[in-house]
């Protein structure tokens, strides 16, 4: 038991997230979630006096802190989960959530899976600045309305800063949007993947500009008929620059949804207008047409103040090469 006794180190030195420097300063705000074998009432220090819910933890936690939540699995293989909305409060910033599931990316079972209680509410609700999302499936399904995660910047709401990687999210086939950014600035969203989510994410401005939102290496796939548009984009404001949709896997074909809103890989509500700026670049789509953007784009509609460099598709030569997509 070395170093803050029971704390950054576990049983024998064993880290308890080894690349989290952080932790050396949170000493005494760490906390475990394990809905098994907490309960509700628990200190949440330890992972043998765990709390039952994220929610709880945060309810304990003050700002910086980090809670680890562990898997809920069964002897029958069964899909069991979390049911929890969890809001962070502009008074908790920095907060870190993390699943402790095994594997690079968490599976559908045998993940920290969250689902909704109130069906109308989104799952996780942002507003400190500085959160942190890591290694949780996050699953919409029999969700009525609302976001997975809702993290908008309004009057006294702070959401900037946000990091949202190494998750799995899913919509359940509702009209929902995963990952709701709002005026959010300097944020990431990376190494996630989008199975079946009719909107997977959503960049909007809402209350001030929105700059340096960074989608990376993400991957979204699933029916066609379950998803409307990819990455949807809704900006319009002549201070918004500096956004990146880079090394993205668009699997599976454009999406189809009976809706018919949208039925794009990206989409903008304004695609004539220039006061946006940012780049989308060497994404791969599962497309054979050579017609990917512009303002008129029947696969990625753009706002013209945006750049749209070495993307690919599905090549049409004998060899099956990829080829660049190119304006329209």
């Amino acid at each position: 038991m070395t170093t803050y006794g029971d704390q950054v180190r576990q049983y024998g030195g064993v880290p308890v997230g080894v690349n989290r420097l952080s932790e050396i300063w949170q000493k005494d705000n760490i906390y475990f979630v394990d809905y098994d074998n907490g309960t509700a009432g628990a200190a949440g220090k330890k992972p043998d006096y765990a709390v039952q819910l994220p929610s709880q933890a945060v309810t304990l936690a003050s700002k910086e802190a980090i809670i680890y939540i562990r898997p809920r699995t069964s002897i029958t293989s069964s899909d069991v989960y979390y049911s929890d909305n969890i809001t962070v409060p502009v008074t908790k910033p920095h907060l870190q959530f993390v699943g402790c599931g095994a594997g690079i990316v968490p599976g559908y079972r045998g993940s920290a899976q969250i689902r909704a209680t109130a069906l109308t509410t989104p799952i996780f609700t942002i507003q400190g600045s500085g959160v942190c999302i890591e290694n949780l499936h996050i699953n919409g399904t029999s969700m009525t309305a609302g976001d997975l995660i809702y993290a908008t910047r309004a009057a006294g709401v702070q959401a900037v800063c946000t990091q949202i990687r190494n998750c799995r999210f899913l919509t359940g086939g509702a009209e929902l949007t995963a990952i709701q950014y709002g005026s959010n600035q300097y944020s990431f969203i990376e190494d996630n993947v989008f199975l079946d989510c009719y909107r997977s994410i959503h960049l909007e401005a809402t209350s001030g500009s929105p700059q340096s939102m960074v989608v990376r290496r993400n991957i979204f796939s699933g029916m066609v008929l379950q998803r409307d548009v990819d990455i949807f984009i809704t900006i319009n404001d002549i201070q918004s620059k500096g956004h990146i949709i880079a090394d993205n896997i668009f699997a599976d074909g454009k999406p189809a949804h009976a809706t018919a809103r949208y039925q794009k890989f990206i989409s903008s509500s304004a695609p004539t207008t220039a006061v946006s700026t940012g780049i989308v670049t060497r994404n791969g789509f599962a497309s054979s047409t050579a017609d990917q953007w512009g303002n008129a784009g029947s696969q990625v509609l753009l706002p013209t103040g945006w750049f749209f460099s070495g993307n690919y598709y599905d090549g049409t030569s004998a060899a099956g090469l990829h080829g660049f997509a190119t304006r329209s």
